[in-house]
């Protein structure tokens, strides 16, 4: 009976007071935190050089992607992917869109396209769209964690 009691103790866990977060789980917070945002950081930087060096264009949507999400099991809303082409120094290019649209795109219709010249196969549809991540998501959990590990070790 002693020997069963003595094993429900030492499952239940670490008796006493509460030290808190042991430093060295605390300093591998506050790195992965600086990572997260220096990793934010060079990407933003990036996109803006990318933004800066890239060129503007109008492409021809050439076709068009159709899908459903997977949650549309009656097919009522489908989901068009333009696939615009586009041409740079005679030589032609085709992208396809990232996000999807609501609306269909028809065929020869007009779409602008920003492309990187040394590159065009770089290339994102629309003035202001940038291929690649998004740092923003990096630099939101990397400041999250740091305030949460600052919030731990007070």
């Amino acid at each position: 009976m002693e020997s069963a009691f003595n094993s429900i103790l030492l499952i239940s866990g670490p008796h006493g007071v509460y030290e808190g977060v042991p430093p060295l789980v605390m300093a591998g917070f506050i790195l992965v935190a600086g990572a997260l945002i220096f990793l934010g950081i060079y990407l933003s930087k990036k996109r803006r050089d990318w933004l800066q060096h890239s060129v503007l264009t109008n492409g021809e949507v050439v076709e068009v992607s159709k899908r459903y999400e997977r949650s549309d099991k009656l097919g009522q809303s489908p989901i068009f992917f333009p696939v615009v082409s586009f041409s740079v120094n005679g030589r032609q290019f085709k992208i396809e869109a990232d996000k999807g649209m609501s609306m269909l795109s028809q065929v020869g219709q007009t779409m602008q396209v920003r492309y990187n010249p040394e590159n065009p196969y770089d290339s994102a549809l629309g003035e202001r769209s940038i291929p690649g991540l998004n740092p923003s998501v990096f630099l939101i959990l990397g400041i999250v964690l740091l305030c949460t590990s600052a919030m731990l070790m007070f």
